[in-house]
Formats: structure tokens, C-alpha cells, sequence
């Protein structure tokens, strides 16, 4: 089975490449990917994204670990002496934009030549943690994800979206539901 690697090409990588953050959204709401892609940030207006701010960097004091921000895109907590790639999460309610978040994070990576690293999603207040590899269906979803974050991207408005249970709480309820 051929990996992403032989189906993207390092010209089409270079097109597709996006932040993290867009990927998870694709996974929760397009249209959060259009409005984030279009420069509205609600998020530092969120309480909710704020507490998880504050988790996030305040979880796990004694573990060796490091930001870094790579290409201005992604920005990866790192394990040191472990080769992992740490990401910190609220709560599993979204674990699946989680998975594909640090999927990416991973495919990136090795497209940088890091080879192949771990990934893992802590949830600090369910005191779990999820190890993330990246197979080969995980790399097809990365891929897919990249190309349809460039087409929302090109969409001259906002994809039409149906109310879900999650909109409630999301920075961006009052821009798509009044």
C-alpha cells in the first residue's frame, strides 16, 4: 500500500501545508475552518479556550517537555529523551479532531525528515493519555483533511453547517448563530 508520501508530492505538500489548529477544526465544523482561515479569531475572547490555555500549560510541571514552533504552523509540545509529541487536551469530547491534529503534527514532521515519532494526547483531567502512530488510513485522512482545508479555504463564504450540541460552547456560536 503506498503511503501519502508517494501520493503527495513535496510541491503539493508545500500548497497544502496548514496549521494544526485548522486540521482539528476540519474534523469539528468547516465553517469554523473558513472563518479561522479568513482571520476571525474569537478564540481569545473564550472563556472555555482560556482554561484550556491555562491546562495546557500548567499540566504535567515535572515532565521534561518543550514548545517548539515550526515554519510559523505548527506549534508542538515534545517529550524530551522520548521522541514524542505531546498535545494537551480539555477533554476527550473531541478526540477524534485530537487524533488528526497530532496525526498531522506527525506527518509534518516526518516530511522534515524527522522520521517516524509518536504521538500522544494527555487529558489531565481525566488522567488519560492516548498514543498516536501514524498508519497508513491515519495518513490518508491527514491528506484528505489538507486538501479540503484548501477548497473550504477557496469558498467565497462560509460553508452552510447544521446546529450541533458542540456549537454552544464554540468561540465562534455567536458569529454563526446569533
Amino acid at each position: 500500500m503506498p503511503t501519502s508520501f508517494e501520493v503527495l508530492t513535496d510541491e503539493e505538500f508545500e500548497t497544502l501545508r496548514t496549521n494544526g489548529i485548522k486540521v482539528n477544526y476540519w474534523v469539528v465544523c468547516q465553517r469554523k475552518v473558513w472563518l479561522y482561515a479568513k482571520g476571525l479569531r474569537m478564540e481569545p475572547l473564550s472563556d472555555r479556550v482560556a482554561l484550556g490555555r491555562l491546562l495546557h500549560e500548567r499540566a504535567y510541571p515535572d515532565l521534561p517537555r518543550r514548545e517548539l514552533l515550526i515554519d510559523d504552523l505548527i506549534k508542538v509540545d515534545l517529550v524530551e529523551h522520548e521522541s514524542k509529541v505531546l498535545e494537551v487536551k480539555h477533554s476527550r469530547k473531541l478526540i477524534d479532531a485530537a487524533r488528526l491534529q497530532v496525526a498531522y503534527y506527525l506527518f509534518y514532521l516526518r516530511w522534515l525528515g524527522a522520521g517516524d515519532l509518536i504521538g500522544e494526547l494527555r487529558f489531565p483531567k481525566e488522567r488519560r493519555k492516548e498514543e498516536v502512530r501514524l498508519t497508513p488510513e491515519l495518513e490518508a485522512q491527514v491528506v484528505e483533511a489538507l486538501r479540503d482545508i484548501q477548497r473550504i479555504e477557496q469558498l467565497p463564504s462560509p460553508p452552510q453547517v447544521d446546529f450541533m450540541p458542540i456549537c454552544r460552547v464554540c468561540a465562534y456560536c455567536e458569529l454563526c448563530w446569533g
